[in-house]
């Protein structure tokens, strides 16, 4: 576990040295290289010899001379300005430590997304979180399907957290918020890898977290846009968007979004239709405070994409075969027992569609969800500012899938949080001998500084949860997807599955109705990490955190939080009594975080992280199960990370190079948490010489291990080897059963992937982007012998963008390569259906986006 830590700092030494014997000048640039933008850095460099201020004409009396004005030449510039820059340092950044700092002098991997580089990468695009968009511009960032309703990517093989403005959205577990994300309300976003920081605080296991920035009000004059989005397999999106200053003084001003969408899928019975109201206010009366509301509200009537194609076996990936043949629906078990060998009933091979999926046409549900967040700022002083963000997030949702036997509602769920955070500038420069404030100069260190930017405060969080869910009954590899009814794909006319209705003996306290749900519904009182839980609890989270500038090449960084949790949980209304179970505990996660960077040129830093803490496991929709014990408050999270940052050619170019080690833990849907490493290293390039070209690519070596050697078991799955070995050995599928003891490596986890986008855009407005995804081979089971092979994806978007017009048309996968994902992939509990699921990739298609500006 430590051993990466030193290779780390190994890594961070000896690049100092290698780096330091460059031919380059300190400022990475070269003098045939013009600047390319005008940012405060460059603008001396802009201004011609004959601008500059002489000594005015011998003929002239000194009065007039004094008195005297002079004009400067006529001085044109086209740059990229703030709004056209794909550079991660185009700007200074707050999502990783809370206080603005550039990209290069921050101690960890984050990648800036703006609203264009997601338009280029597809982003938001599908109506919900896809699997492989983030991907393109983040290898680190691929992640599983989520079944349509994640608000994170998962995130070096992790699930990540998801933040809005700052604020973590706690009504959310392993980032499956239950319902599609909103894409509507957001301006742009951060993707930070490794877990959060002393400010933001972190309540799950994580791999990284995005941090969403949403919509901003329009301060400078009235304007707005309506867009339409069409595309292929029922593809129907389409909003508007307006906003200006209210007042003459532009100090009050709003905006107000709207979208809405009614979207088939490319997978049978899937569909996605949403109504979203977005509303933000702003009033900046003076430079000394502004206060800002966002606010959101949205309607979801949706399919979650959970079964997909069943019985996965090597065949079905390789070739598209896939065994039918059905189990009477009466029969369908899981376990050993009383469940009889594939043999006996299914058939030979055939050809399937990679449309049909396994999701009976009664499955959906609908939901909502509400945001109200309001942002203040009193800056006393150029040293002293104020901050205080209150954030309210309210769901509701309620949905039901026949085959698995999966079922879900949560009964107005919500979460407030306060933050108030005070930033304070000063300097400590050491006095010299004579006591004065004289600047010394040291070779390896530079001019020493010692000047602190501190952030310190309290956060205060309450959270009510009434959920009930049912989950443990998964007969998938029951049905077949060829010559079997749809409607028949329901476990609840298995007998064995009735027998569970009622039975306080059954797994999990077994199956009762839910109360004021549809008729149908069933939750399980027992059920863990799961979720059935009638919970409320507050947390109460001081914060630290200094950022010392020791000298203009060297800064640390230092973090501490403390949150305590105050817990009351309990089973649910329409738990019989023998099943009552109450939890009432309080909890104390500390969280310490490390960082430090060296400038060993202007253009070249190198730096090194720690961040250790404990964090929580999380039941369904974030709250506790009141069968949590103590040690489910004590997952520990724990980040080693170091590299370079490489900023050169007048900032137009910028590359990272890092290595890390990651430990954590990963999920278990119906028992403890399981410890886990992630070890790897990554790369990007990030090249925008003007305005009409820009390019970033990305690799990322990624290797996880889970240990099971202290669990008293090995990993569990639904079905622990492919269809294609039960036929062969009479064995029975849903086995339900456990690996033995040992270490095991990721599932569904590729260690390498490779991506790219590389846009131009023409003076009229015409470009083109090109997007490309490599991603190496994935193993579905712990016996690592199914496997999807290494593949690609290539997408291509044509648009233009003009003064009033812009049009995109997008051409996803237009090599329609058959690839295929797996069902759970690394550190997440939905690993277990890896034999029982898998997910086809969409083949070529085409989408088209039209907007007008006015």
């Amino acid at each position: 576990m430590y051993s990466p830590s030193l290779l780390i700092m190994i890594l961070v030494f000896l690049g100092s040295f290698f780096f330091s014997d460059s031919s380059l000048a300190e400022d990475g640039t070269t003098s045939s290289q013009p600047p390319y933008s005008t940012t405060t850095r460059e603008r001396e460099k802009l201004i011609p010899k004959e601008a500059k201020k002489t000594q005015p004409p011998s003929n002239l009396s000194t009065d007039n001379a004094s008195s005297s004005s002079y004009v400067l030449p006529e001085l044109t510039v086209v740059g990229v300005g703030a709004t056209e820059s794909m550079l991660p340092n185009a700007k200074s950044n707050t999502s990783v430590y809370a206080i603005p700092l550039d990209v290069i002098d921050i101690p960890r991997n984050v990648t800036p997304i703006s609203h264009g580089l997601a338009q280029s990468a597809g982003i938001g695009q599908f109506g919900y979180l896809d699997p492989l968009s983030t991907a393109y511009l983040v290898p680190a960032a691929l992640t599983q399907i989520n079944y349509g309703i994640a608000s994170a990517p998962t995130i070096r093989g992790r699930n990540g957290l998801t933040l809005i403005n700052g604020i973590e959205e706690t009504l959310n577990n392993n980032s499956e918020q239950n319902i599609p994300w909103n894409y509507n309300m957001v301006e742009s976003m951060d993707i930070v890898e490794g877990p959060s920081n002393a400010v933001f605080g972190a309540t799950q296991v994580s791999g990284g977290y995005i941090n969403y920035i949403t919509k901003q009000p329009y301060f400078d004059t009235f304007h707005g846009y309506v867009w339409d989005t069409i595309g292929m397999y029922e593809e129907y999106m389409w909003g508007a968007d307006i906003g200006g200053p209210i007042d003459k003084e532009k100090k009050l001003a709003y905006r107000f979004s709207y979208m809405g969408q009614e979207n088939g899928s490319y997978y049978q019975y899937q569909r996605n239709d949403q109504q979203n109201f977005y509303f933000a206010l702003g009033y900046h009366p003076s430079e000394s405070y502004s206060i800002d509301l966002y606010s959101d509200f949205g309607s979801y009537d949706f399919t979650p994409m959970w079964g997909m194609i069943n019985r996965p076996t090597q065949a079905l990936i390789d070739n598209g075969l896939y065994l039918p043949g059905a189990l009477s629906p009466t029969l369908a078990n899981t376990g050993v027992i009383n469940n009889p060998p594939a043999s006996s009933y299914l058939g030979a091979p055939q050809g399937i569609s990679r449309r049909n999926v396994l999701l009976n046409p009664t499955d959906g549900g609908y939901g909502t969800t509400g945001l109200t967040q309001v942002i203040q700022k009193f800056t006393l002083n150029e040293n002293f500012q104020v901050l205080n963000n209150t954030f309210f997030w309210y769901h509701n949702d309620q949905w039901i899938l026949h085959p698995l036997f999966y079922d879900e509602s949560c009964r107005g769920d919500y979460e407030i949080d306060n933050r108030t955070e005070c930033r304070l500038n000063f300097e400590t420069p050491p006095p010299d001998i004579n006591n004065t404030t004289t600047t010394h100069r040291y070779p390896a260190l530079g001019s020493l500084l010692f000047s602190h930017t501190i952030d310190t405060g309290v956060e205060l969080h309450y959270q009510k949860n009434l959920d009930y869910n049912s989950d443990s009954f998964i007969v998938l590899n029951s049905y077949s997807l060829i010559n079997q009814n749809p409607l028949l794909w329901n476990a609840e006319l298995s007998k064995y599955f009735q027998a569970r209705i009622g039975n306080p003996k059954a797994p999990f306290g077994g199956e009762w109705p839910i109360p004021g749900a549809p008729q149908g519904y069933y939750f399980e009182p027992a059920n863990l990490a799961a979720g059935s839980t009638d919970c409320h609890y507050g947390a109460v989270s001081p914060f630290f955190l200094d950022n010392i500038n020791i000298s203009d090449r060297f800064s640390v960084i230092l973090g501490a939080r403390a949150t305590s949790y105050f817990v009351s949980a309990q089973t649910p209304p329409g738990t019989p009594p023998i099943l009552f179970r109450q939890l009432s505990t309080t909890q104390l996660t500390p969280l310490v975080d490390i960082g430090t960077v060296y400038k060993i040129f202007p253009w070249l830093s190198a730096y090194f992280d720690f961040n250790w803490g404990y964090v929580v496991n999380a039941a369904d929709m974030g709250g506790f199960s009141p069968f949590f014990e103590s040690s489910q408050f004590r997952l520990t999270n724990e980040l080693y990370e170091g590299g370079f940052k490489i900023d050169l050619l007048h900032h137009s170019f910028f590359a990272t190079l890092d290595a890390f080690s990651q430990y954590t833990y990963l999920n278990n849907r119906t028992g403890p948490a399981t410890p886990s490493t992630v070890n790897g290293f990554e790369t990007s390039l990030n090249y925008q010489p003007n305005r009409h070209f820009w390019a970033k690519l990305g690799y990322a070596y990624m290797h996880g291990t889970e240990d099971w050697t202290t669990i008293g078991h090995g990993p569990p799955m639904y079905q622990t080897y492919s269809t294609a070995l039960a036929l062969q050995q009479q064995l029975p599928l849903n086995n339900n059963q456990m690996y033995p003891m040992g270490i095991y490596n990721f599932l569904g986890f590729p260690d390498q992937i490779f991506s790219g986008l590389i846009t131009y855009r023409h003076d009229s407005g015409v470009g083109i982007t090109m997007g490309a995804l490599l991603m190496s081979e994935q193993f579905l089971g712990y016996n690592y012998t199914t496997h999807i092979p290494t593949q690609f994806i290539l997408n291509a978007t044509l648009f233009y963008a003009g003064p009033r017009w812009e049009a995109r048309l997008y051409f996803y996968n237009f090599t329609n390569e058959p690839y295929w994902l797996a069902f759970g992939m690394g550190a997440n509990g939905t690993r277990t259906f890896n034999f029982e699921d898998i997910v086809p990739g969409m083949p070529f298609w085409i989408q088209s986006t039209v907007v007008f500006k006015f």
